[in-house]
């Protein structure tokens, strides 16, 4: 299901602009506004842009002749901060190095833009074109590409549905146990919601559900959540011999002639043999154990965790469903320290957003991490499918889940001490 975006698109980074100084009486397209653009949303607005999980930018915006119809929309979309999408508190300004967000000057160069007649400028002062790749690929050819064994007939019948299909990687693919840094998936259909993969082990798998649980999860697509690189350092174990279990979610509206095939294909980026890589481990924090009562505006749901040993974050990741509003993480320190690590007041299921530091961020033994869910299960939220229903955990869109993912590394972990404090 392709869903149209309509205003700016995220950026990979929005470091602010150092131009940004101050705002010109009659800001010019080439001067001021290019500038920004090319910093924040061109990546997605621009021609050939990256199919995020059905989330496409609809127009280009590298010319002024692409941008000037949207003048209106665009500073109503940044003055209302709906675009780029960020959606943690200003609170964490400068924590994560995937920050998306114009300053106010940005902001007002914009709207000042095109209240005041989005006038061209003078070619000599536009900023030289940005370069992109070309390759079909976000984060550039893969070391390893593989697809679905065969194209998936998704019936006119259907309407969410979540197969789990399995990749087998033989010795020609895989001759040896290797750590990825990332992991990029390419949806082969418009109906394709998202894609979850587990990586499992070598005889490790006997077909029970039991089984499929203990997968290591190394990767997928998700609306509005682009592929990055792992920090310098830190990647996740891949052993010869493994089998991808990759969970399909398809969603469309049933219907004659709404069927289509999908063979989605995975891309796998490799350290080099001889790297020295720490471990990511990334077991989530959530519950399967909860009900939203019908009508509900704000009903929490809350789980956590205590770390045993010392342990360094890397990212984050709230996820839930439809009725998510907001989530919080908080660090109780064992000398009961209280610390809010994330919070995310507008949470959008459209954006699932992992907010990555620049850094690992450490914590001592003890460390309790809660993580607290909000859900609208009221009328007031318009995109509940059914606000006169209890809703509870569940696969589909319109079930309801309660994950706080983190990525994270044991300090104590073989080669943690020499990637300690590593870059991107």
């Amino acid at each position: 299901m392709r869903i149209a975006i309509t205003a700016l698109a995220l950026t990979m980074l929005a470091a602010p602009a150092a131009w940004a100084v101050d705002v010109p009486e009659q800001p010019t397209f080439n001067r001021d506004v290019l500038p920004i653009l090319q910093e924040n949303c061109q990546e997605c607005h621009r021609p050939k842009a990256i199919n995020i999980s059905g989330m496409v930018a609809p127009f280009a915006l590298i010319s002024y002749d692409e941008a000037r119809p949207w003048a209106k929309s665009i500073a109503k979309a940044v003055e209302s901060r709906k675009m780029p999408p960020w959606f943690a508190t200003e609170e964490f300004h400068g924590v994560f190095r995937n920050e998306r967000g114009l300053t106010t000057d940005e902001i007002e160069t914009v709207v000042r833009w095109a209240a005041t007649g989005a006038s061209r400028g003078l070619e000599q002062d536009a900023p030289p074109p940005l370069e992109f790749n070309d390759s079909e690929w976000w984060l550039g050819e893969p070391d390893l590409v593989v697809s679905l064994p065969e194209p998936v007939w998704v019936g006119d019948e259907i309407y969410d549905w979540q197969p789990n299909i399995d990749i087998v990687l033989t010795e020609d693919m895989l001759p040896e146990d290797r750590y990825l840094r990332a992991v990029e998936c390419q949806p082969g259909s418009e109906g394709v919601h998202h894609i979850v993969i587990a990586a499992m082990p070598p005889g490790g798998d006997d077909g029970s559900l039991a089984a499929a649980a203990g997968g290591k999860g190394i990767g997928g697509l998700a609306p509005g959540s682009e592929p990055s690189m792992a920090l310098e350092g830190y990647g996740i174990l891949l052993e010869k011999g493994s089998t991808l279990r990759v969970n399909m979610h398809y969603f469309k509206e049933p219907g004659e002639g709404t069927g289509f095939y999908d063979q989605s294909t995975i891309g796998l980026h490799f350290y080099p043999k001889d790297a020295e890589v720490t471990e990511i481990d990334g077991d989530p924090l959530g519950t399967l154990d909860f009900e939203i009562p019908p009508g509900q505006p704000e009903w929490q749901v809350a789980h956590a965790r205590t770390f045993e040993r010392d342990f360094s974050v890397l990212s984050y990741l709230p996820h839930m469903h439809l009725r998510g509003v907001a989530a919080q993480y908080v660090a109780v320190l064992p000398d009961g320290t209280q610390e809010t690590i994330l919070d995310v007041p507008k949470y959008d299921y459209n954006w699932q957003v992992r907010y990555q530091y620049p850094e690992p961020r450490p914590f001592p033994a003890g460390t309790r991490i809660e993580v607290t869910w909000t859900f609208d299960n009221s009328e007031l939220n318009k995109s509940n499918p059914d606000p006169s229903k209890a809703i509870d955990f569940g696969l589909e869109t319109i079930d309801e889940m309660a994950f706080g993912f983190i990525n994270y590394v044991w300090d104590d972990a073989p080669g943690a001490e020499a990637t300690a404090g590593g870059g991107s």
